[in-house]
């Protein structure tokens, strides 16, 4: 998928692909911004013609993409489809697979095949970290993007809580393992493990919990876990999926600045 950047012109905040290798550097023109992360799209305006050039506090930025390498998301719970992650969306009815990475990126997901461990695959994916880091001791509700926050739970008349607390990390890996060991995720239960209506979900919120309930933490409902971090995820990846798709048949989108 391509960069999405952004930038205001002719009184409209537009949005479109970035073009790297029409980017200009600072050294190249006076007063340039330089390429950056995101990089500057050269050219003329989708608007007025006019041929665009940037001071710094006008440059481009990035609009976050969604989905970011699930390996490199430790202790998260991840979000996957095999069709690839343009089909991660309200508006697309594919099946969703989902699973728990472990401290060094390792996948666990439990398939008709029994409990996977995989090493790739989850490259492109909805990332949900479920662990506050100890030097932050509480986060707002998340919020997902490059970098996302760790998930939090917020139960009604309960203020919001982390999913998981720092502590945990040390023996993350080992009580994922003897999770994914247990009897009841093996091939032949495969279709009998519907308790939150999918086996993979099951085995990803059942571990969840199992963690929670060995820190004296209430356990989380499907509704409340779907409800407060899997849906924010995906309604953010269908916004972002439809303005990526706006751009690639337009050459951009554009809207009136506040």
């Amino acid at each position: 998928m391509e960069n999405i950047v952004r930038f205001e012109h002719c009184g409209e905040l537009i949005h479109t692909f970035t073009h790297r290798e029409d980017t200009h550097s600072s050294a190249e023109e006076p007063g340039g911004t330089g390429s950056g992360p995101a990089g500057v799209p050269s050219g003329r305006c989708p608007l007025c013609g006019d041929r665009l050039s940037f001071r710094l506090l006008d440059a481009p930025v990035a609009v976050p993409c969604p989905f970011s390498n699930g390996h490199e998301t430790p202790c998260a719970f991840l979000l996957s489809s095999r069709s690839g992650p343009t089909s991660i969306s309200e508006q697309n009815d594919s099946e969703l697979h989902v699973g728990i990475s472990n401290s060094e990126g390792v996948v666990f997901s439990y398939t008709e095949s029994g409990v996977q461990r995989q090493q790739q695959s989850w490259e492109k994916s909805l990332t949900i970290p479920l662990i506050t880091p100890s030097n932050h001791p509480s986060v707002p509700l998340i919020t997902p993007s490059n970098h996302p926050s760790p998930a939090v739970v917020t139960p009604s008349n309960h203020p919001s809580t982390p999913l998981l607390p720092g502590s945990v990390v040390r023996s993350w890996d080992r009580r994922l393992e003897t999770f994914s060991s247990q009897d009841r995720w093996t091939t032949d239960r495969f279709s009998e493990e519907g308790e939150f209506g999918s086996c993979c979900y099951g085995f990803a919120l059942s571990f969840i919990n199992e963690v929670r309930r060995s820190e004296v933490m209430e356990v989380i409902s499907q509704n409340t876990f779907t409800l407060g971090c899997v849906l924010p995820t995906i309604q953010r990846s269908s916004k972002y999926l439809s303005l990526y798709d706006h751009i690639r048949h337009h050459g951009y989108y554009h809207s009136t600045t506040a």
